[in-house]
């Protein structure tokens, strides 16, 4: 779990940290091998830590990473935005395992949350203005054509996703406190009543 300056480690014993003296560690993604990837959103680093906590530097020089996301091939996709800049300069970078970078999309208000299902699609959290307004969770397929698969007209996407082994895609309502669960069609139900904004899945 990542908090303001630290990443902790939960066992079923409790609470331990596992990485400490960072500057706002947002999104979290671990790879085949074990390692974990921190998108540090203070400093505009990726980290990447072996799973006995040794740190190194995986990317840098980002505006403001937030959201992680590993495809099978083992690439990292992250989004990154600058606040104080205008609508229109968040991305969604693509890195490869040895960290060379591409961008993979471009021209979002405020990206976040990012998870694949099992077919290699990318889904894609766009958390809006201020307000809210331009929210959308957006489709890539594994080509790279994007779609809009929720327009946010009647809730406020939270900034996290999960998808479950039926490509079920779960996403939290900061407004009203809920979680949906969208099918792959894309239709609607409220999963639970009390909500938060991140969400995950135990691996399979």
């Amino acid at each position: 779990m990542a908090d303001s300056d630290a990443i902790y480690k939960f066992t079923p014993n409790g609470r331990s940290t596992f990485a400490s003296g960072l500057r706002g560690p947002l999104g979290l993604a671990c790879d085949k091998a074990g390692n974990l990837f921190a998108a540090d959103s203070g400093s505009g680093n990726i980290y990447k830590f072996t799973s006995g906590g040794v740190r190194s530097t995986f990317a840098s020089g980002l505006d403001g990473p937030v959201g992680l996301a590993l495809d099978g091939a083992g690439n990292l996709f992250v989004t990154d935005s600058l606040d104080v800049v205008g609508p229109g300069h968040g991305h969604v970078y693509k890195f490869t395992p040895v960290g060379v970078r591409t961008t993979f999309a471009a021209g979002f208000i405020s990206p976040e949350g990012l998870a694949f299902d099992s077919a290699g699609n990318l889904f894609l959290v766009d958390g809006g203005d201020i307000d809210g307004l331009g929210a959308a969770i957006y489709k890539f397929s594994p080509a790279g054509s994007r779609s809009t698969f929720v327009l946010a007209n009647t809730f406020c996407i939270g900034p996290g996703l999960a998808i479950d082994s039926a490509n079920n895609l779960f996403v939290p309502d900061w407004c009203f406190g809920k979680i949906y669960k969208f099918t792959p069609g894309g239709a609607r139900t409220t999963f639970a009543q009390s909500g938060a904004n991140f969400l995950a899945f135990q691996p399979a």
